[in-house]
């Protein structure tokens, strides 16, 4: 925060405060509570009496609320006036007396103690270990978009973006990626769902008439989806439906287990809804079903010995079995399906580059399969060789090029290998191409013309 508009900030605030202490001591009547007060009193204890029933808070919690909540009631019923006496100097010069010395006290001190040209200092930067945490992951999720930029027919990696995104609580970016990712086809509920979340999140929790649209598709795709039935009643409760709001909750409690983590959401929304209705909450709030039985079936052979290791063996252990299967694939290296897995697990594990260079392998096996030779160029990607086109991934993606002439991914590679082959020109028609598939304006679409712009002006020599 600038020096100017912290002290605006400030001045505003210490506005606001005298503005409310000259209110309170300029007020005419400083009588005690009224009899509305004295009904709000008795409101309170019933719904401590209701609190305490539904066993929200504990016995000792809820006498001390009661001996304070009758104390304010008898002061209101008039059993508890005080004496009141005259002050020695008229209110008004007092209040008027504050109003100059508060401010200017308070400044005084501030000047003395405080730091006056310090920046602000988000939370995050006050814990190294936290800060480091959040910085990581934000490289991470940043660094995964712009792989994306140049492959947006990754739906998995537009999935792997959104949970990134929703993790570090930036809501509206997160449901872009989810959007991305519905938009190249195969919505599940599950992907459904979380786009739904999102634009909740990202709206100030408010569901939006697109979020909406998206719960009830999830709802189409898996029947019962208590996500999905969750939001569709809290967007009925905040479009002032309270009873198809109640209906829904209900149903939710009835059908869900006594310790299913969503229950005391469910039932602090259902209380609200009944409360707005004129029922009695205690009433309208059916019995849940009985505990889910969550035993698993013990994992056995070399899966059940790992997961009895301790979290940093079992690392060790996994990491050792994925060095077994690559060893062995050096004296067996025909084993297309085995060249996958390795390929797979060392994504898994991190190793970007190994499992790059897996993929060739595989690719080299099969260089026909266009869905192999899309992992291996994703693979080169991720692994930050994105500049790297081995003639056989050229080849393979001149022939998907020839039967989709739009696809995303051959554009990109098969122009860096013009660039590199030193033909600007046919960089740039391709790179063209895959530019115009994206919107004026877009993140994606910048990316591209950045690379373009590198490439020698036409007819330059």
């Amino acid at each position: 925060m600038t020096g100017w508009l912290f002290w605006i900030v400030a001045a505003v605030m210490t506005g606001g405060a005298v503005a409310l202490l000259l209110r309170r001591l300029f007020a005419a009547d400083a009588s005690l509570p009224s009899g509305a007060d004295a009904a709000i009193y008795r409101d309170q204890l019933k719904e401590l009496e209701r609190e305490l029933a539904a066993g929200e808070i504990g016995a000792a919690e809820a006498e001390a609320a009661k001996a304070e909540i009758a104390r304010r009631l008898l002061a209101a019923a008039g059993e508890m006036k005080p004496e009141v006496t005259a002050p020695a100097v008229p209110p008004r010069r007092v209040a008027l007396g504050l109003a100059v010395l508060l401010p200017v006290a308070a400044l005084a001190v501030y000047l003395v103690e405080g730091t006056p040209g310090l920046p602000s200092q988000p939370f995050a930067n006050r814990d190294p270990g936290e800060r480091a945490a959040v910085q990581s992951a934000m490289a991470e999720a940043q660094a995964l978009e712009q792989r994306l930029a140049t492959s947006p027919q990754d739906r998995a990696g537009w999935i792997e973006l959104g949970q990134r995104w929703g993790q570090l609580g930036e809501s509206a970016k997160a449901a872009d990626a989810y959007g991305r990712a519905i938009g190249l086809g195969n919505a599940d509920a599950e992907l459904t769902g979380r786009y739904g979340e999102a634009l909740v999140g990202a709206n100030g929790g408010a569901v939006t008439e697109t979020a909406r649209a998206a719960f009830e598709q999830a709802l189409t795709l898996r029947p019962g989806d208590v996500r999905a039935r969750y939001f569709l009643a809290l967007g009925n409760a905040q479009a002032g439906d309270d009873r198809a709001a109640l209906d829904l909750w209900q149903a939710l409690v009835r059908e869900s287990p006594t310790d299913a983590p969503w229950l005391p959401s469910v039932r602090q929304h259902l209380a609200e809804a009944a409360q707005r209705l004129g029922l009695d909450p205690k009433t309208a709030t059916p019995e849940p079903q009985p505990p889910a039985a969550r035993a698993a079936p013990p994992a056995t052979g070399a899966a059940g010995a790992i997961a009895s290791l301790p979290p940093d063996e079992q690392a060790k252990a996994i990491r050792g079995m994925v060095d077994g299967l690559a060893a062995r694939l050096e004296q067996s290296p025909d084993d297309l399906e085995g060249w996958v897995r390795l390929a797979r697990a060392r994504g898994v594990l991190g190793d970007a580059g190994a499992a790059a260079d897996a993929y060739a392998r595989a690719a080299a096996l099969a260089p026909d399969n266009a869905d192999l030779l899309r992992a291996y160029a994703d693979a080169l990607l991720t692994a930050g060789r994105g500049e790297d086109v081995p003639p056989l991934l050229e080849t393979g993606l001149r022939r998907i090029l020839a039967s989709d002439p739009n696809d995303l991914q051959a554009l990109w590679f098969l122009g860096v290998a013009a660039q590199k082959a030193g033909q600007p020109e046919e960089a740039r028609r391709l790179w063209g191409r895959m530019r115009d598939q994206f919107q004026e304006g877009s993140q994606e679409r910048r990316a591209i013309e950045g690379r373009m712009s590198q490439l020698p002006a036409p007819g330059a020599g």
